[in-house]
């Protein structure tokens, strides 16, 4: 029952006869059910074809969406035959209640589709592992450090290429306008035909970034009224959830370091780790992802230092010690625990 409400509410919502109590149900729905993301990619793409319908055919559609409640045809039978005595308006209605059940059974056969959905397949990358993922669609995938992806081994059989992500990856899909691809994680949620980007969202992280290189992704926030973002080439998302929720759409530039350019967002790709005037509090959860440590910083003063730079082929001793030479602070290792004071 609870999915039927979503699917109205959605329609309703994309007709524009949505009451302002029917979008606060909705949203609350789909905080319970994220899901949901690919009922309204159904309904999208039934409502982006409203224009081939005839109009008096639409409008009563969109009438029975928001009345069906309150119509009750069997106790109006009389009333309704002196009303429209005209065999032109009866076989108008006809015509209606054919629409109608035409419509249903085509959001019943997507939603058959979607029902079919089946995450059987996992791709785990542990921690300092990077793994190459070719995706039954063609769509190419490079798995970041301490990553997941879960997908549909028979995606290209279903209406909507879905995949589900924990962690860090890029992204180059393969083009198809009729099944869109779309990646569901845990605070974000994107649409793409074919195009290539980055996307990083560790759920232990203060921050979720999503960068594109090239084409175009159409973006939302789970949990949120935010309409939805459409990015271009070089541009980064990044919403923020330290304290107030923060949403920054931002075009990215080459960072340059010692004579040499690099983009920050993909350097992992090239086992590199960029960063750019950043502090050390936010560089830390990266440190400990890329040299498989944990690390404690017990002076609190030092986490507002701030550091540009590129590690490669360093160990996490090598790098503290070349970080030193910027801004003074003292670190002592023991196995794979550090601290720094």
């Amino acid at each position: 029952m609870q999915q039927r409400t979503v699917i109205e509410l959605l329609a309703l919502k994309f007709s524009g006869d949505a009451s302002p109590e029917d979008l606060k149900l909705l949203e609350k729905l789909i905080l319970e059910k994220p899901d949901s993301i690919y009922h309204k990619e159904i309904l999208e793409q039934m409502f982006a074809q409203k224009h081939e319908e005839a109009d008096v055919e639409y409008q009563y559609h969109r009438h029975r969406l928001k009345y069906q409640d309150k119509l009750i045809f069997a106790e109006q039978t009389v009333s309704a035959f002196n009303h429209f005595k005209s065999s032109k308006y009866l076989l108008t209605i006809c015509s209606f209640l054919f629409v109608f059940g035409i419509s249903s059974l085509f959001i019943f056969s997507y939603l058959k589709q979607v029902s079919a959905i089946d995450y059987n397949t996992q791709i785990v990358s542990g921690k300092g592992v990077k793994r190459n993922i070719l995706l039954p669609d063609g769509t190419k995938v490079w798995l970041n450090a301490g990553s997941k992806l879960v997908y549909d081994k028979d995606m290209n059989d279903r209406k909507i290429r879905a995949v589900k992500l924990i962690g860090e990856a890029f992204f180059d899909v393969a083009h198809n306008k009729h099944i869109p691809f779309v990646i569901t994680t845990s605070k974000i949620s994107l649409k793409v035909l074919g195009t290539s980007f980055n996307i990083k969202a560790y759920p232990s992280d203060f921050e979720t970034e999503a960068m594109l290189i090239k084409g175009s992704i159409e973006l939302s926030v789970n949990n949120s009224s935010l309409k939805n973002i459409v990015l271009k080439p070089s541009e980064k998302f990044s919403l923020t959830e330290r304290g107030k929720r923060t949403v920054v759409i931002k075009t990215v530039a080459p960072i340059q370091v010692n004579g040499k350019n690099y983009t920050e967002e993909v350097s992992w790709m090239e086992d590199q780790l960029v960063f750019n005037n950043e502090s050390l509090e936010t560089l830390i959860p990266r440190l400990e992802k890329w040299f498989k440590v944990k690390i404690k910083i017990e002076n609190k003063k030092i986490e507002a230092y701030s550091f540009t730079g590129v590690f490669n082929k360093e160990d996490v001793k090598q790098a503290l010690t070349a970080m030193q030479l910027i801004k003074h602070f003292n670190f002592k290792i023991k196995g794979h625990d550090v601290i720094l004071y």
